[in-house]
């Protein structure tokens, strides 16, 4: 897991399985004035602020609890969120298909994660993902990746409830790796041209190598760790680096042609001895309620802070929130991290939520309006600012492969 890292992603709005609605908010700018910076001018003209679908990560165990996972979906709805991130494996045909299926009649989509190196180093012919993949496997009587991957794209693409694929993991790409997602994200394109194509990356440096293999840049930013980041007034560096980040991701897809995307932080470094180890706040052997207790969960006012700068520096086609699991407590029964529980919990999803159905910030010098609902920034006593900010460094801190889970 990475504070700043880098997600490439395959946007396909308005075809079919991402017709989700795109909000927009109209707003007004200044003109710009001599030298290309933004003026006061006796007349303004209008631009179109779009507010991006937000999503958040999610791990339930489909099979056994689909009960308890639907509901989820639907608290996960009703906090405003519309795309939902959770693995393709470890379940069956008609539990995926019965999940899709629940998103879908919520209005919500699903991005199924697919990251496994064996898709892009593995030759077509080899067959150790046929357990990792089992029920597709079995399903279309393969066990040769090449074969597999073609029937698992090809099922899952179908199904109403699909926004995309999650292909590749940030924590499982290496230096020689280009060629070979490439022509794994080739291989999903030919399959189902259609639908969302996202590929985690580390820094913006990560981002530059896979571009134009995916369709789409975005920033991953988890930058709150022992101490809180509010008020912004005290903590401008750090601040002004995310802003940076988020307009320098921009940047990288707007050359690409492409819109940006970002995955904002909902969950704490303690959850797990790894994660807090990798940013220097707990230690091998510590036990991990002490490194739990060391860092923290974002306030809902820094989480907000960290979107409003992200939509002020940016145009994102979508927004991903890590994690569900880390904020509202975990479905299943996973020992490796530890997640909120009872008041904590109720806390943690009530702040996030409210942060998800916030309003889209007022960009600097544009005139407020006391009619439009989406020309506020961030509500009063949130403690954030919602001016651009300029920066001279980003932060980042190591994420270890251990952060999220995959198919071994």
């Amino acid at each position: 897991m990475t504070a700043l890292a880098v997600i490439l992603i395959c946007a396909g709005g308005g075809r079919p399985g991402n017709s989700l609605p795109r909000m927009t908010a109209r707003v007004v700018v200044h003109a710009r004035g001599p030298g290309g910076t933004h003026r006061a001018a006796p007349r303004h003209v209008s631009a179109v602020m779009t507010a991006p679908l937000e999503g958040i990560f999610e791990n339930c165990p489909l099979d056994t609890a689909m009960a308890l996972c639907t509901q989820r979906l639907a608290v996960m709805h009703a906090g405003g969120l519309r795309v939902v991130v959770v693995p393709a494996w470890g379940a069956s045909l008609p539990s995926l298909a019965a999940y899709a299926g629940a998103a879908h009649g919520l209005g919500m989509s699903v991005m199924w994660e697919l990251s496994n190196p064996g898709w892009w180093r593995d030759p077509a012919t080899s067959t150790d993902l046929a357990g990792a993949f089992g029920a597709f496997a079995t399903a279309c009587g393969c066990n040769q990746n090449g074969p597999l991957l073609a029937y698992l794209v090809g099922w899952l693409g179908a199904l109403p409830g699909t926004y995309g694929y999650y292909a590749a993991d940030d924590s499982m790409l290496s230096a020689g790796d280009r060629a070979g997602v490439g022509a794994y994200v080739s291989q999903i394109k030919r399959q189902d041209p259609w639908h969302t194509v996202l590929i985690g990356s580390f820094g913006l440096g990560q981002a530059q190598q896979y571009e134009g293999i995916a369709d789409l840049i975005g920033d991953e930013m988890y930058p709150i760790t022992t101490t809180s980041l509010m008020p912004t007034t005290a903590h401008s560096r750090t601040w002004s680096s995310i802003a940076q980040a988020a307009s320098r991701a921009q940047q990288l897809a707007a050359g690409a042609h492409r819109p940006s995307a970002f995955i904002l932080q909902a969950f704490s470094w303690g959850d797990n001895i790894d994660d807090g180890t990798a940013v220097g706040a707990c230690s091998a052997g510590e036990s991990n309620w002490s490194c739990y207790a060391a860092l923290r969960y974002p306030s809902p006012g820094e989480q907000l802070q960290l979107r409003n700068d992200v939509l002020l520096h940016a145009h994102p086609r979508l927004i991903l929130w890590w994690s569900f699991q880390g904020t509202y407590g975990q479905a299943g029964d996973d020992t490796y991290s530890i997640y909120p529980s009872g008041a904590e919990a109720a806390a943690r999803w009530a702040g996030l939520s409210t942060v998800i159905r916030a309003p889209m910030p007022k960009p600097a010098g544009a005139p407020t309006s006391a009619t439009n609902p989406h020309a506020g920034g961030i509500p009063r006593g949130s403690g954030g600012s919602t001016g651009p900010r300029l920066a001279a460094a980003t932060r980042r801190h190591a994420r270890p492969a251990t952060h999220r889970q995959h198919p071994a």
